[in-house]
């Protein structure tokens, strides 16, 4: 049993994720905190794996003292905001999975299964956000810098699209998107879209890096 922290000053929202777990039989929802003080006394009491909770509540929280209070517990982070920067914002409390507000109960569930069983998770938007911010980082180093079509097709290998379908959206041969895609893995040095989404979340956690993650599985919404 996955025992769960729902935190978010919004009690709507807390109340629909708690809709939605009841009675499902691997998670059981130990606390649901609505300010920062109650989020830091639940994670002190050492009760619970995971813990879902917006970014902005986090950010009230501060980075020091909720990985002070959060010992092992493994963090999910959900967010109205998606920008360059929100990878690198989350990872500083130890995101291990990203959810935005119009995730499915499927992709919900899935995440506080993954995560706490040491894996990763992101819905298909955040991984979009994660492309595009790993394209920002390596455009900026001129050992792997992309061109503007390596960027396009880095992002649609990394939200799970194949090479046809990026050929077609593209309006290019398939040939010029397969080469297209080589190139990309060539200056990162990966082969795999998995590996793609991974190094996207690699690129934009670099803040407070956690090494033990790489062997973990990253796991992302059916597409």
């Amino acid at each position: 049993m996955v025992r769960l922290i729902v935190a978010d000053p919004n009690e709507l929202l807390r109340t629909g994720i708690g809709a939605v777990l009841d009675g499902h039989p691997a998670i059981r929802i130990v606390g649901t905190p609505g300010d920062g003080d109650g989020l830091l006394a639940a994670l002190r009491g050492g009760s619970a794996d995971v813990v879902l909770v917006g970014l902005g509540l986090l950010r009230h929280v501060g980075a020091g003292a909720f990985r002070a209070a959060g010992g092992a517990c493994r963090v999910i982070v959900h967010s109205y905001e998606w920008d360059r920067d929100f990878g690198t914002e989350a990872s500083r409390f130890g995101a291990a999975g990203y959810l935005s507000h119009d995730c499915t109960r499927e992709d919900l569930c899935a995440a506080v299964l993954d995560v706490a069983a040491g894996g990763q998770f992101a819905t298909r938007d955040t991984r979009v956000v994660l492309a595009e911010a790993a394209c920002f980082r390596a455009s900026a180093c001129p050992r792997t810098a992309f061109s503007a079509r390596e960027r396009q097709v880095f992002r649609m290998l990394a939200i799970g699209l194949r090479v046809h379908q990026i050929a077609t959206q593209l309006g290019i041969s398939l040939q010029d998107a397969v080469e297209c895609k080589w190139r990309v893995a060539a200056k990162i040095d990966v082969t795999a879209a998995g590996e793609l989404v991974r190094y996207a979340v690699a690129q934009t956690t670099r803040a407070w890096p956690r090494p033990e993650f790489a062997a973990r599985p990253m796991r992302s919404a059916s597409l």
